[in-house]
């Protein structure tokens, strides 16, 4: 099945494009970016996704790993070109906007699928059979701390409007705590940004996230050097679980799975294959409405973050 890609900045390079080349889910044949290319790339590139739109009829399906605020006029597009959509993470920049994605989506008999690629990973899936049958955690912790300039050095559009701030890489450990707890109803019952000086999205989030049986503490961080923290920890019947670093799992403070090999857009493809086969958008809305609920919500902080 031939697939166009839109994007080709850092995600791009260092995650699609080797799974695509790597895989066997899809044949990429075509790309879209105004200011940038892939090197070594044979397949045809174009300057606007509508020009590869027009020019690619054989492209099935269309990936979206542009910059976030681009993600809903570029899928817009695609689908009403008749295409399958899959969304990078975040997958747009409002609910509303998912929303109506969706709704093209089921329309013209097309399938969308939300991108969430922390879940594709061994550590995560094993978490959550082991808390399978049992009751909600009753208490979670997520540590979720990135230097920001060694994923997205050079960047600005993070910190504007549309660009989600720290909420960018933050979205994948809600992705993992929605997967893990796939019938709890979320709420936040407290949030704290902090926003650096002349940016409009936050850098540094703490929030309070509640849900029937039980409550969690949430911390996500933009900073300057340091090693990165991605660490979910959840405690209820079946023990204490630790995801740490995404790809390893403790169970009660012992190593029950080691760390793997980096699989989770390997396993993103392959889910998009699968949801296009079966004919069955796949499109997760839980995220989304956690960073919303906490925008409406926060307090924004004084102070400066430090970078």
């Amino acid at each position: 099945m031939k697939l166009g890609l839109v994007g080709c900045g850092a995600i791009a390079r260092a995650q699609h494009v080797p799974a695509l080349l790597g895989g066997h889910s899809f044949d990429l044949v075509a790309m879209a970016d105004p200011r940038a290319t892939i090197p070594g790339f044979s397949g045809h590139h174009y300057a606007d996704h509508r020009a590869l739109l027009e020019a690619e009829p054989e492209v099935a399906a269309i990936s979206v790993a542009s910059p976030t605020g681009t993600h809903f006029p570029v899928a817009r597009d695609a689908l009403l070109a008749g295409r399958h959509v899959l969304l990078e993470k975040p997958p747009a920049t409002t609910l509303a906007e998912l929303e109506e994605l969706r709704g093209i989506a089921a329309a013209r008999g097309l399938v969308l699928v939300t991108s969430f690629h922390a879940q594709h990973n061994a550590a995560v899936e094993r978490a959550r059979e082991i808390m399978a049958g049992h009751p909600p955690p009753e208490h979670v912790a997520i540590e979720w701390r990135e230097d920001f300039e060694r994923w997205h050095g050079g960047q600005t559009w993070p910190w504007q409007p549309g660009g989600f701030g720290v909420f960018d890489p933050g979205i994948n450990a809600l992705s993992i705590l929605c997967h893990l707890m796939p019938e709890a109803a979320f709420r936040v019952e407290e949030a704290r940004f902090r926003v650096p000086p002349g940016a409009v999205t936050p850098a540094m989030v703490d929030m309070r996230l509640g849900w029937e049986g039980g409550a969690g503490q949430v911390a996500f961080e933009w900073r300057k050097g340091g090693q990165d923290v991605w660490d979910i920890t959840l405690r209820g019947a079946f023990g204490e679980l630790l995801v740490r670093g995404v790809r390893t799992l403790l169970l009660d403070g012992a190593v029950i799975l080691p760390e793997g090999p980096n699989k989770e857009y390997a396993g993103v493809y392959r889910a998009f294959r699968a949801a296009i086969e079966a004919g069955r958008s796949d499109v997760s809305l839980r995220e989304m409405r956690i960073v919303e609920d906490a925008m409406a919500v926060a307090v924004v902080q004084p102070g400066e973050v430090t970078f």
